[in-house]
């Protein structure tokens, strides 16, 4: 399938509905019109396949996609991981080429309900990539600061909000690392828990629903993609933190939540010690992705280096 409109778009782009043109067997069928154009000629067709951009691919597409990430992987890392792990077309996720002149301009992916973009250069069609955006309608879409500043300003007029931070990456030294005996790997019956502490949250829990947090934690430490550490008093899980997602070589270190009741007390930092001494031991690159300024230094505190700034836009939809 692709996505594509006319290169005159003050003819076209009116009703920020996109042009669906369906393939069969290298042949463009069953097109479908959604938008406010003049008579459906031969030229048109011509016109529109010229300017057709944004690709639906598939699993033989991730070679091509990794090798277009390339080096750059920590700047999209949730995009990278999921391709990893998921592929380019699976349950949960679906991934887009967008290219001009044959050149990859940008890659999109959806999983669940989030968006992660990246691009190399931030030199992509934004109107095309915009009506690609609202025609999924996530609750988040995740990149760099400089392509959430380009996309800004089309989306932010669609109930979305946004956030600026960085990614980082841990560089302490591991080697003086010790158990923490008052930190436990987490199991199936703490997710419940975990994700009540994570949606209690004004940051984390703003853009996700609940029952899809659940589903997600649920379905990505079943699937051995992430781990999450606790501390607990008694049966209640107090503290969390977790990875985001994991290859042999990578992984992100996520959702720091410390209830309400026990903050202050250094809880946070001695998971994040405890969590990024196994994660290096293990072999892993451990990167963060923080947005608040107290989240800013409370990283830089810990051991994290800022690589890039990165953004998000979202839907408040608790």
């Amino acid at each position: 399938m692709h996505i594509g409109k006319s290169a005159d778009k003050a003819d076209f782009i009116h009703s920020n509905k996109a042009l669906f043109i369906d393939d069969s067997n290298a042949e463009r069928v069953n097109i479908k019109i959604e938008l406010n154009i003049p008579v459906f000629s031969p030229d048109m067709i011509d016109v529109l396949n010229k300017y057709v951009m944004i690709e639906l691919c598939d699993n033989r597409n991730e070679n091509v996609v990794i090798n277009y990430i390339g080096k750059d992987y920590p700047k999209c890392l949730y995009l990278y991981l999921d391709i990893i792990k998921f592929g380019c077309q699976s349950d949960t996720t679906q991934t887009w080429i967008q290219s001009r002149n044959n050149e990859i301009t940008s890659v999109v992916l959806a999983y669940h309900t989030a968006i992660h973009i990246f691009s190399r250069d931030n030199e992509f069609d934004i109107l095309e990539l915009a009506d690609l955006l609202m025609k999924i309608n996530p609750t988040i879409i995740n990149a760099r600061l400089e392509t959430i500043k380009k996309i800004e300003p089309i989306l932010k007029g669609k109930g979305f909000l946004s956030e600026f931070g960085h990614i980082g990456e841990w560089m302490e030294d591991d080697t003086s690392w010790t158990q923490d005996k008052d930190i436990d790997l987490a199991n199936e019956n703490d997710i419940p828990q975990i994700a009540d502490l994570l949606y209690e949250d004004e940051d984390i829990g703003a853009s996700y629903v609940y029952e899809d947090l659940l589903h997600q934690i649920k379905e990505r430490l079943d699937e051995g993609f992430t781990r999450s550490y606790v501390i607990r008093k008694g049966d209640k899980v107090i503290a969390h933190v977790g990875t985001g997602a994991e290859t042999d070589k990578v992984c992100t270190i996520a959702y720091t939540i410390t209830a309400q009741d026990f903050r202050g007390q250094g809880l946070a930092k001695k998971l994040y010690n405890h969590a990024c001494g196994i994660l290096r031991k293990e072999g892993k690159r451990v990167f963060s992705v923080y947005y608040p300024e107290n989240a800013y230094k409370f990283h830089h505190k810990v051991g994290f280096s800022d690589i890039c700034k990165f953004g998000k836009l979202f839907k408040n939809v608790q």
